[in-house]
């Protein structure tokens, strides 16, 4: 499933990409929902669905006008695809693969990564969900839970940060310093919960899950939070699987020319750092030493 608005530049490559992940089941069924698009994205899909595949479309209109909250209008789009599984036999599929549509899976996605992760998840009955890595550095902080990287939400603390502190210092603390390589060679990475463009969650495990844009202040989070959030309480235990890689958006990584000198001279101390003492070894040896 799928959640799209003006995604027409990219869904050609994406939608190769599901295609050639549909070809490791025996049986698909594909759901997209699409809401405040004018660059022609359904019409896209409905003529790649078109060409022998199950799946529907569902054009949630312009929520923009009755949604401000973005994270609130996707979490909406996401919930109207699970709301549609429920209503179908492919409830009684064994995965639900959550994927973006745009630009984060456009690259080259390997199959045999991906169905070494499906593998991976089916060897153990807990085991409810993975995520992707991405290239060159994991990015999605926003989505992330995990007690040692990112305990919290990375946004509140920018926003709500001290009269003092500039915007600048405090997204470089919070987000940019967080985003880090992950070798793909390393263990499943135990979460309490991430995306980064694509999940794959044993369906069971899934359906018990509502996605949420925000929280009960009205600020907005990370849909999937909540999504994860209900799954872990339910027993479930989420990894992000190193070898199973997107593409990391630039938008959402450091750029250089956005920024004057003294960032880049912080930015370059911290790869340098990062160089000679990787953080995935202080951040995850023993918890990845110890997932299952």
């Amino acid at each position: 499933m799928g959640a799209a608005r003006n995604c027409a530049g990219h869904l050609p490559r994406v939608l190769d990409n599901l295609a050639r992940l549909a070809g490791l089941y025996a049986e698909t069924h594909f759901i997209f929902s699409v809401s405040d698009t004018t660059d022609g994205t359904p019409d896209l899909i409905e003529a790649w669905l078109a060409a022998g595949r199950k799946g529907e479309v569902l054009d949630l209109g312009n929520l923009e006008a009755k949604i401000p909250v973005r994270s609130e209008r996707i979490a909406r789009a996401r919930n109207a695809c699970l709301e549609e599984i429920r209503r179908l036999p492919g409830a009684a599929f064994d995965h639900l693969i959550v994927a973006d549509l745009d630009d984060v899976m456009a690259g080259d996605l390997a199959l045999d990564a991906f169905a070494a992760a499906g593998e991976w998840l089916e060897g153990s009955p807990e085991r409810a969900g993975v995520f992707a890595n991405a290239a060159p550095r994991y990015y999605d902080i926003w989505a992330l839970r995990h007690d040692a990287w990112c305990a919290g939400d990375c946004w509140h603390p920018i926003w709500g940060r001290p009269p003092g502190e500039s915007f600048e210092a405090a997204k470089f603390r919070e987000v940019f310093f967080r985003q880090i390589e992950i070798p793909v060679d390393l263990p499943p990475i135990a979460v309490r919960s991430a995306f980064g463009g694509l999940g794959l969650y044993k369906m069971p495990f899934a359906l018990r899950g509502t996605y949420c844009g925000i929280d009960p202040q009205g600020r907005p989070v990370s849909e999937h939070v909540a999504f994860n959030h209900v799954i872990g309480e339910s027993g479930g235990r989420l990894h992000i699987f190193p070898s199973l890689m997107v593409r990391a958006p630039q938008e959402h990584l450091y750029t250089a020319c956005e920024f004057g000198w003294r960032w880049r001279l912080a930015m370059w101390r911290r790869r340098f750092l990062d160089a000679r003492r990787p953080p995935w070894r202080a951040l995850f040896s023993e918890r990845v030493a110890q997932a299952p």
